[in-house]
């Protein structure tokens, strides 16, 4: 199944701020759900939005309190069964240098380059879309290329929002 991301739109057949019955009609019965919950820490707490997984879990989609579509985030990582694609650039097949600068090129937008996460994630807040990966590659310092055995070649999730999504996180 080949799956294109649109920015602020949604990915495929999933629109963002469709309701959690209307994905489930399009995707089927969730292998994974969950409600809306909070995580409390001794000083803190993290809100845990509404979630249902997909091919173990290689989609997820994120609800809003009025239980519609807000982020969808899809894992490649040892995935076969789901091809994502950004403006026809397979994700998690495309080089992690290549397909940031892929997404620069075809869109026009920048990196938070102020991110903290930065190697291991980016953030473009005015996509919405944000990518990880686990590990950062090693790089062959005679040619400045990354072996393709190395995990940290590619990144492992790619996800993205409703416009201003970052702007509230």
């Amino acid at each position: 199944m080949k799956i294109e991301i649109k920015p602020h739109s949604g990915a495929g057949k999933l629109i963002f701020g469709m309701t959690r019955s209307e994905i489930r009609e399009v995707m089927g019965k969730p292998e994974y759900s969950s409600e809306k919950s909070t995580i409390d820490y001794d000083d803190f707490s993290i809100p845990v939005p509404a979630k249902d997984g997909y091919f173990s879990n290689c989609i997820q989609i994120s609800y809003d309190i009025n239980n519609q579509a807000e982020f969808i985030e899809f894992s490649g990582k040892d995935e076969e069964q789901i091809t994502i694609l950004f403006y026809g650039v397979d994700v998690f097949n495309t080089p992690a240098p290549q397909l940031l600068r892929h997404i620069t090129e075809s869109t026009g937008a920048e990196i938070d380059m102020e991110d903290e996460e930065i190697p291991y994630s980016y953030v473009f807040p005015s996509l919405d879309l944000s990518l990880w990966r686990q590990v950062i590659p090693e790089l062959n310092e005679e040619t400045d290329e990354i072996p393709d055995s190395d995990e940290g070649k590619y990144f492992w999730t790619i996800g993205i929002g409703i416009k201003g999504y970052y702007e509230n996180q």
